[in-house]
């Protein structure tokens, strides 16, 4: 359970949010970085509670060297389906901005059936809401802002989806905070948010927020700001550069793998720069 956003701050100026909902109290991320991509891996275990038996796959949550940022969010788990953190990566490895990652995206889920999800991403020009139901697909250009939860928009929610609880209540909440936000520091607060409770944006009802995330592109430079834990209580976020494309190289790598707030942190780089377990 996740609750996804963008918004446009300013000429040149984007940021993605991402509060990572997880079935356990505490999670570590392991990480993707590469010259052309960055990414937190997704999991195809993440209501189990047991970490030696996590099943990594794509990215939850990345950006790449072009500027695009992008996420998901579940919404239902249906067997022999292929994962959606996979389409994330698959966005941002294949595009290059808003339309070309939602033509990728699009191919892959004609080729085989995902996870339900919702994705959003957002470049310099454009901004996308992209909601995937097995083989189908469906996109919303949206304006400078957008949020989603756990459920369809378009496509509509139905009773089985893997959250019913909370996700229209934080989906209400998102979408008010987010109109109203024109700063780095409003999104930041919308992270730690309980408008309705323990099921807030910020969840401590069934699913708990593990994890704040904040990417921001501000002309060719990508920062993260990310909070390991509950928003509400861990303060002030991290903020930390993403080494891409000419602003990539090995010891750039190897700092932010050791900044980063995870006990299994792993960045791979191609050419063999770094790999390996933190």
């Amino acid at each position: 359970m996740c609750t996804t956003g963008v918004l446009r701050l300013g000429s040149g100026d984007y940021l993605l949010f991402k509060n990572k909902d997880f079935g356990r109290n505490h999670f570590d991320d392991r990480l993707v970085l590469e010259r052309d991509v960055f990414g937190a891996e997704g999991i195809t275990t993440w209501a189990g509670d047991d970490p030696d038996v996590d099943e990594f796959s794509g990215f939850s949550i990345g950006a790449n060297r072009h500027g695009l940022l992008c996420c998901d969010s579940n919404v239902r788990t249906v067997p022999d389906h292929d994962n959606y953190d996979r389409l994330v990566e698959i966005a941002l490895r294949e595009g290059t901005d808003v339309p070309s990652a939602i033509q990728a995206v699009r191919q892959a889920v004609s080729d085989r059936p995902f996870l339900w999800a919702n994705l959003v991403m957002i470049d310099d020009n454009q901004t996308a809401a992209v909601e995937v139901r097995s083989s189908q697909i469906e996109v919303l250009l949206g304006p400078d802002r957008l949020g989603r939860s756990n459920h369809h928009v378009v496509l509509g929610a139905t009773p089985s989806d893997d959250d019913v609880v909370t996700t229209a209540l934080r989906l209400k909440s998102v979408l008010r905070r987010v109109e109203a936000a024109t700063t780095v520091e409003d999104i930041l607060d919308l992270q730690t948010s309980h408008d309705d409770g323990s099921t807030g944006i910020c969840n401590h009802l069934g699913y708990n927020t593990v994890y704040a995330y904040v990417l921001r592109r501000t002309g060719d430079r990508t920062s993260l700001y990310v909070r390991q834990g509950q928003p509400c209580q861990v303060g002030d976020p991290l903020v930390l550069e993403i080494p891409l494309g000419d602003g990539f190289a090995p010891e750039a790598a190897r700092k932010l793998r050791e900044a980063y707030p995870s006990d299994r942190a792993f960045v791979g780089a191609s050419g063999g720069a770094i790999t390996g377990l933190a």
